[in-house]
Order: structure tokens, then C-alpha cells, then sequence
């Protein structure tokens, strides 16, 4: 499976700390089941020149790749976890930072008390003007936001997909946000957003377990979706690659 939302390049943000961590985060994917890993170190843009961040996971993302051995059979693909920023559904370098140059990219609400209209019009805005398809990372973590229902409104529609986070039965309230959001059928991907090997590890087997036995069928769609999109990226990524 692909795992299209984790923190393993070195030394980038929050995630992993060096290559010893990233490895070890890789070992864990690997040991449970994923066979392509998205790396999607954090975006701000109010703080990060668009070229800088960009030379910069280039940097840490040959540093890791350098580092490893055949004991990880696990592709690494490149993109962002962007933290939402006013105008981002007008803002054409945006295609920068999405996931292997594809049409998906990975978008951070954390931190709003409230789900404005200006933010669901530069959701939307990102598929109407330059067709490209939001992720919404880890959407259960919103569920407290004021007009959080607009939000799964978009989703509903088809202008955005929805991830979960695998950590989400560690947590009552991010669990009971997840089992509706499941129920409702809304759930794209399930990610680990891992972040270090002990801390915030990786936990996409608990999860999909946890989530089969709310829904089978939900679980029977995360699992296709899934499929999909790894095959879509890896096709993006080798005609970028030769």
C-alpha cells in the first residue's frame, strides 16, 4: 500500500530528526505492508520561501535515499503537507508542491476555530482553476472547528478527498470523528503522518483493522482508493523519471 502523508525526510521539520530516525520509520512501513511512501514535510508559507523549501527537500530527500540499503524495498515519492494560506486557490506555483507533480496535493487546516467561507472557496478554487485534487490532512482533527460541516461538504461533493490519521483510536474524540466520518462514507486514505519512531510512529495496521470493524465496505474503498492512487503516482513519478 502507499502511505501518502508521513515526516521521514531528515531534518526537514518536526519529523524525522536524521537518517537513523528516517530508517526506522521506513523499517515500520515496511514491516506493515507499504510499498511507496510519500514524504510530506510541512509548508508554511508565511515563514518558507517556495524555491528554498523545495532545494531543501531535495537536499534531505538524496540524503535519505544515499543512506539506505536493499533492506527497503519502498519507494519515496515527494510532496508537501501545506498549510493553508489565504489566496492558495489563485496561487499557481502551488503545482510545485504537489505530490510528484501529480493533481494531488496534501492541505493543512490546523490552527482555524473556524471553517470560513474564504477557505472553502480557495479549496474549491485549487480543482476549478487548476484542476488539481486537495487532500484534506487528517480531517478528524476538525471536527471541533465552528462550520466543520462545510468542510465535509466540500468532500462530500467531490471537490476534495478526505484522509484520517492512523492514529486516531488513541484519541476519544478524533475516534468518534473518524467512526462518522466512515459511517458517512467520506474517508479517501488513511496515512500515518508518522513523525518519529517512538513518539509518532507508524500505526496503519492497528488502524485498518480498527476501521474494518466499523465498516467493511468503507475499509473495502479506503483499501481501493488506495491502490489507485499509488498506481497513479508511480505512473507520474516514472514519466518524470525516464
Amino acid at each position: 500500500m502507499i502511505d501518502i502523508h508521513s515526516h521521514i525526510l531528515p531534518g526537514i521539520d518536526d519529523g524525522a530528526k536524521n537518517t537513523d530516525d528516517s530508517q526506522k520509520l521506513l523499517k515500520q512501513m515496511s514491516e506493515q505492508g507499504v510499498t511507496t511512501a510519500v514524504a510530506t514535510p510541512h509548508f508554511y508559507p508565511d515563514v518558507a520561501v517556495l524555491e528554498d523549501f523545495i532545494a531543501a527537500r531535495e537536499n534531505s530527500a538524496k540524503t535519505l535515499r544515499n543512506s539506505l540499503n536493499s533492506d527497503y524495498n519502498i519507494k519515496i515519492l515527494l510532496g508537501a503537507e501545506v498549510f493553508y494560506f489565504k489566496g492558495m486557490g489563485g496561487f499557481e506555483d502551488i503545482r510545485k508542491l504537489t505530490i510528484s507533480n501529480s493533481r494531488y496535493l496534501l492541505v493543512e487546516l490546523l490552527g482555524m476555530k473556524k471553517i470560513e467561507d474564504k477557505v472553502i472557496k480557495d479549496i474549491t478554487d485549487l480543482k476549478d482553476n487548476f484542476g488539481i485534487m486537495p487532500i484534506i490532512a487528517h480531517v478528524e482533527r476538525y471536527s471541533g472547528y465552528k462550520d466543520y460541516k462545510k468542510l465535509l461538504s466540500v468532500i462530500r461533493d467531490g471537490n476534495a478527498l478526505c484522509q484520517i490519521n492512523a492514529s486516531f483510536f488513541f484519541s476519544f474524540k478524533e475516534r468518534r470523528a473518524v467512526k462518522k466520518l466512515i459511517k458517512e462514507g467520506l474517508v479517501s486514505f488513511i496515512a500515518s503522518d508518522c513523525h518519529s519512531p517512538v513518539n509518532r510512529p507508524v500505526h496503519l495496521t492497528a488502524a485498518l483493522s480498527a476501521i474494518r470493524n466499523i465498516s467493511e465496505v468503507q475499509f473495502r474503498e479506503i483499501i481501493k482508493n488506495t491502490e489507485n492512487i499509488e498506481e497513479e503516482l508511480l505512473s507520474a513519478y516514472g514519466e518524470q523519471n525516464g
